[in-house]
């Protein structure tokens, strides 16, 4: 073999092994919606021990299709535990975002992104949890790892829960995983489905300006009893 003819086929070597280097590096980029509210899409949380203690990774579709129906409920468990090398694989959706805008910054923005049986989703927040978080019933509060704005456009309803010691939650998300057939329209009488514990109560509120949900590095959140979303407010 010539010298020329080697140094063209080390060239052509060369060429394909930076073109493959850069098609394994490559990374779809989710884009959100026109109108988010009552967006849909679906979330897969793996659940790790750690020398800390219980953590969780979030996962969700938002930004790259609606959570197609058909690749998501042929999803099997043991496809995800071995995708995650874990026991414990929550799939958290369909889910359906209730917010107008989000704004995200560090790790919520630029999260790792995955494909799991032909769904896109971004690492979009980390979960540290105890186990009483992790088994314990609705209306329990836990924090999560995030930066994020959600911003409530002022004119249109927002659904809140209170507490008993008056602390405000806005709902984030509804689900359609305890009650498959819920939908937006019934969200403003949501209350008289609802178990709620003594001192709890539901409640819809139309803001006068927009309102925003701010999550420096924590959120603080909760889920009623048919598993939809809601994030504490900061104290006025």
């Amino acid at each position: 073999m010539t010298a020329a003819r080697l140094l063209h086929l080390r060239t052509a070597a060369l060429a394909l092994l930076l073109a493959l280097a850069g098609t394994a590096q490559a990374q779809p980029t989710p884009q959100l919606p026109a109108v988010l509210r009552d967006a849909r899409y679906c979330e897969i949380v793996p659940v790790h021990v750690t020398r800390e203690g219980l953590r969780a990774s979030v996962y969700n579709t938002l930004g790259f299709d609606d959570c197609p129906a058909d690749k998501w409920e042929a999803l099997t468990r043991r496809e995800l535990f071995r995708q995650f090398g874990t026991l414990a694989v929550v799939m958290n959706g369909p889910r359906h975002f209730l917010m107008d805008g989000i704004i995200a910054s560090g790790a919520t923005k630029t999260g790792e992104v995955i494909t799991v049986g032909g769904i896109t989703l971004a690492k979009r927040a980390e979960v540290g949890l105890s186990l009483h978080q992790a088994m314990g019933p609705a209306y329990t509060e836990q924090t999560i790892d995030r930066d994020t704005t959600y911003r409530f456009d002022a004119g249109k309803p927002v659904f809140q829960l209170t507490g008993p010691d008056g602390s405000v939650y806005v709902m984030q998300a509804y689900a359609q995983i305890v009650d498959p057939t819920l939908t937006y329209a019934e969200l403003p009488t949501l209350g008289a489905k609802l178990t709620l514990p003594p001192g709890w109560s539901y409640a819809t509120h139309t803001p006068e300006q927009d309102l925003l949900l701010v999550a420096n590095g924590t959120a603080i959140v909760v889920q009623d009893d048919l598993k939809n979303t809601y994030q504490k407010m900061a104290p006025r």
